[in-house]
């Protein structure tokens, strides 16, 4: 058994911390601490961001603080699987960036900077725009609209657009533009997103997110994740709590009789609708949308005009 650490070192701390409060090298190296960082020991595993950053606060220097892609993911936001293995850490000169494996360095001038559990972060407005040097054009859309969520959102599209304004002329603010121009407030899930820019990119035509659907009589019928009201065709997007909740599944089964009574056409996809199944999918909804009124040259002059 490892001996016991000394009661003053905290959960998380400096290698030099514990060898001045008398902890061997050996014991520094045992498999009951973790190591996430140089120089760094941690009495729990660091399996999220959150967790990582709370880690790598002890080396955090003056000056510095977490930006970009953990920014946004300490904010109840949204990044990739492949940013959330290292932390985003900016620097005010004159401190230098910072380096090391497991670090994204970067610098700034200024920075809107709050606390987050102890922690500095920028602001997540701040943090998105930033996040446009390491996301995609689409991951960008995502993020936004994982902050511009239905449920408790972290922040409005009026403050993501007062921080783009704030950029004007800098690398990435065309970017940023046409990605607030795509995003959606309402959202519920990554998922959802993917599903909506990828209708858009087949070119079919916009739908409203997570819209009230009613009846002729006026009857409260379903929140419809994408709804095209003039044709009446639902796409659903079933996650797995629609597969593995009974409770969910009966709530689905009764809200689907209804919306089907009222003259609805609901299309359901889920996880393995990828690649050729997922083209397949949406030509599927094409073929509604045509047989149920819409014209693609018709929403196509629309969209030209709302866009002048």
């Amino acid at each position: 058994m490892p001996s016991v650490l000394p009661p003053e070192l905290p959960d998380r701390f400096l290698v030099g911390w514990a060898i001045d409060a008398g902890v061997t090298r050996r014991r520094l190296r045992h498999p009951s601490l973790a190591a996430p960082f140089y120089g760094i020991r941690s009495r729990e595993a660091a399996d999220d961001v959150r967790a990582l950053a709370l880690s790598y606060l002890p080396k955090l220097r003056s000056g510095e603080h977490f930006s970009h892609a953990t920014a946004l993911v300490l904010a109840g936001g949204w990044a990739p699987d492949r940013l959330r293995l290292a932390l985003d850490v900016t620097a005010i000169p004159p401190t230098v960036r910072a380096r090391g494996a497991g670090v994204r360095g970067h610098r700034s001038q200024t920075a809107h900077v709050r606390f987050v559990d102890g922690m500095p972060v920028v602001d997540p407005a701040a943090a998105w725009c930033q996040a446009a040097s390491l996301l995609s054009d689409r991951e960008l859309v995502v993020a936004a609209d994982a902050l511009l969520r239905r449920h408790n959102p972290v922040l409005t599209v009026g403050a993501l657009e007062a921080e783009v304004a704030d950029r004007d002329g800098s690398r990435d603010v065309r970017r940023l533009r046409r990605a607030l121009e795509l995003a959606e407030p309402g959202t519920d899930s990554v998922a959802e997103t993917l599903l909506r820019l990828d209708a858009r990119d087949a070119g079919l035509p916009p739908f409203q997110v997570n819209a009230e659907i009613r009846d002729a009589r006026g009857r409260f019928l379903a929140y419809g994740d994408l709804v095209h009201a003039p044709t009446k065709v639902l796409l659903e997007y079933d996650g797995q709590q629609h597969r593995l909740d009974d409770r969910q599944y009966s709530r689905d089964v009764d809200r689907l009789d209804d919306l089907a009574t009222a003259g609805w056409r609901v299309i359901r996809v889920n996880r393995s609708h990828r690649g050729a199944a997922r083209r397949g999918i949406l030509e599927r909804v094409r073929t509604t949308l045509i047989e149920r009124g819409w014209r693609a040259e018709t929403s196509q002059m629309v969209a030209g005009r709302q866009r002048k």
